[in-house]
């Protein structure tokens, strides 16, 4: 597995072990829901509750050592990432592998059931929130560009 996919599905893991809504906004996400077909809205359904059962799947896998990484406040979220993932079994890795094919599987299906009117619609409402004053902002304060042009957080330090 290369740097890129082993990246993403860190990402996808430190999403699924951790609750985190694959919807932030809420609201926003229901304005686009209306839009949708039936089969659409179906589609989204079957595959948010088929994340949460394999996320419930992969979490009954981890073990204690696992579990206690997981659980280690005093080191940064991408040493637990990489700590986590030094542990992981062959069944987890088949576990992370297979839902990010399905993940992508669903997401070209979704891409190809698309009328014109719902991808404009889509893309609008991305580049309104792409162009927001607001995106960006964390809860430290507004991000800075760093001196080679990369974002980072000011902490006030």
């Amino acid at each position: 597995m290369n740097l890129k996919n082993s990246i993403f599905l860190f990402g996808w893991l430190i999403t699924m072990l951790f609750n985190i809504p694959a919807f932030a906004q809420d609201s926003s996400y229901n304005l686009i829901k209306k839009e949708l077909t039936k089969e659409q809205r179906a589609l989204l359904q079957k595959e948010r509750e088929m994340i949460k059962s394999n996320r419930e799947a992969f979490k009954a896998s981890l073990t204690k050592e696992q579990l206690a990484i997981l659980r280690d406040k005093t080191i940064s979220k991408a040493e637990i990432r990489q700590r986590l993932v030094a542990t992981f079994s062959r069944d987890q890795k088949k576990m992370v592998q297979s839902q990010q094919i399905r993940l992508r599987n669903t997401r070209e299906t979704f891409r190809k059931s698309l009328t014109e009117e719902q991808r404009k619609m889509l893309k609008e409402r991305i580049d309104k929130i792409r162009n927001s004053k607001d995106r960006g902002e964390l809860k430290d304060g507004p991000r800075i560009n760093n001196a080679d042009g990369k974002k980072k957080r000011n902490r006030g330090n």
